[in-house]
């Protein structure tokens, strides 16, 4: 998914150059816009860095996508600047279905996800455009960076003398613990579907293709997450086979369809899941963390000064579902 993730962001970085050569973006009054986005692009045109990033686009891994960042951040800034971006998200669209990056429904709905966090975070973010691109892609960053540069002072106190774990004496008493983790249940699996699509995540729907076999009852190795009953299985078997003292769960229940997610979506996942842990361990205590894919969209935890769009409809949920399963209110 971190895959799908850069190829949307790529999307969006190499907007500009479609921008500045379709005129029917640009209206025709606008003639000063016209000018600046035509000087833009006979810039980029005359660019070495323009031959790298007409390259990265087949090439994503490559150190190239830091040149095509350089090169575009800095434009994608002026269109916010001018209250222009309703033409970066536009034709992130059509430049991800031109050369795709990703499937067709997967392009509209991951550009239609990220834009307002892509355009904020460019429009409200204190660094420069060589952070921004070392950030979001691990591209060399300036050699002073204040806002990123953190300097921690630590105790002027000797450290302890490390002290070798001792084991447990015979007879202990003992802990099971289930931990359960990535299970990225898909409560639209369809036995029988294509399991090898062309979108990211596949097993939902569409007969396979001839000599392929479709996707089988209880799962696929292909590109595809679990069905519902057969978490439920795995969990029972669980139950059946050991005394489950408390249980574990650090995140990442949703499934892989990371364009076309809700926040009703991620909670209906979260809430029926937990019911289901619930019936099969009933009177049990569960600790429950949060992953990437629990957000909507997936990856994005705005942090608290974010007032528009925060995440306070999840912690509030898992901090609901804490309570209900056994930990105290003031956890």
């Amino acid at each position: 998914m971190l895959l799908t993730f850069q190829r949307c962001c790529i999307a969006f970085v190499l907007t500009i150059y479609l921008i500045t050569i379709d005129s029917q973006l640009v209206d025709n009054s606008d003639r000063k816009l016209s000018i600046t986005l035509a000087n833009y692009r006979h810039r980029f045109e005359r660019s070495m860095n323009f031959k790298k990033l007409r390259w990265t686009v087949d090439n994503l891994n490559s150190t190239a996508i830091c040149d095509a960042c350089d090169l575009l951040v800095p434009e994608m800034r002026f269109l916010i600047k001018i209250h222009r971006s309703e033409l970066i998200d536009d034709v992130a669209i059509r430049f991800c279905k031109l050369y795709k990056l990703l499937d067709e429904n997967v392009c509209l709905g991951a550009v239609n996800e990220y834009k307002n966090a892509v355009i904020e975070v460019l429009a409200m973010s204190p660094l420069t455009n060589k952070d921004l691109c070392s950030l979001a892609f691990e591209c060399p960053k300036s050699p002073y960076a204040p806002v990123i540069t953190w300097n921690v002072t630590f105790p002027n106190k000797p450290k302890p003398i490390p002290q070798p774990p001792q084991p447990p004496t015979p007879g202990s008493p003992k802990l099971n613990i289930l931990h359960l983790s990535d299970v990225h249940v898909d409560f639209a699996y369809k036995p029988g579907s294509q399991a090898d699509c062309s979108q990211p995540l596949c097993c939902r729907q569409g007969l396979p293709k001839p000599g392929h076999t479709g996707a089988g009852f209880w799962g696929d190795y292909r590109n595809c997450d679990i069905p519902y009953w057969t978490a439920e299985a795995i969990l029972q078997y669980a139950a059946e086979l050991e005394n489950v003292d408390f249980i574990y769960y650090t995140g990442d229940l949703p499934a892989h369809n990371v364009w076309n997610q809700s926040r009703a979506d991620q909670l209906y996942s979260i809430n029926t899941i937990n019911n289901m842990l619930a019936k099969i361990f009933p009177n049990k205590t569960i600790y429950s963390a949060v992953g990437n894919h629990e957000a909507a969209p997936c990856n994005l935890y705005p942090t608290p000064n974010i007032k528009t769009d925060n995440i306070t409809w999840l912690y509030e949920v898992l901090a609901d579902n804490w309570i209900r399963f056994g930990l105290s209110e003031d956890t």
